[in-house]
């Protein structure tokens, strides 16, 4: 570690030791993520009135309904006879396989529903 660190490290902790982050506008809360501040404010503008008026991208509307259909499903076992929660299962699971190959990050992919 350079010595530029190490003084900056030192003057940090002496800070916090202070206090000097104690009056913060945001303690405590949790970080908005919402919108990322390294896009373009265009960009950014054009996204939001999109998201806020319930328009965005075809997957990630997919994934909504798709997350709908397999609460319905879970919520609703009872009602269904084995076979044809079984049909349902199969049929909504084929429709997730679909979604997982399209949407673009893989932590956004749905797990199949269990027949």
């Amino acid at each position: 570690m350079d010595i530029w660190n190490v003084v900056a490290d030192r003057k940090i902790r002496e800070a916090m030791e202070d206090g000097a982050f104690d009056q913060l506008e945001g303690t405590g809360q949790p970080l908005n993520l919402e919108e990322d501040p390294n896009v373009d404010p265009v960009v950014r503008m054009a996204h939001r009135l999109l998201r806020n008026n319930g328009f965005g991208p075809a997957w990630v509307m997919e994934g909504k309904d798709l997350e709908a259909e397999i609460q319905y499903l879970r919520q609703n076992r009872d009602r269904f006879s084995a076979d044809e929660f079984g049909r349902r299962a199969r049929e909504l699971n084929k429709r997730i396989q679909a979604y997982n190959l399209k949407v673009p990050f893989a932590s956004v992919q749905k797990l199949p529903v269990k027949e």
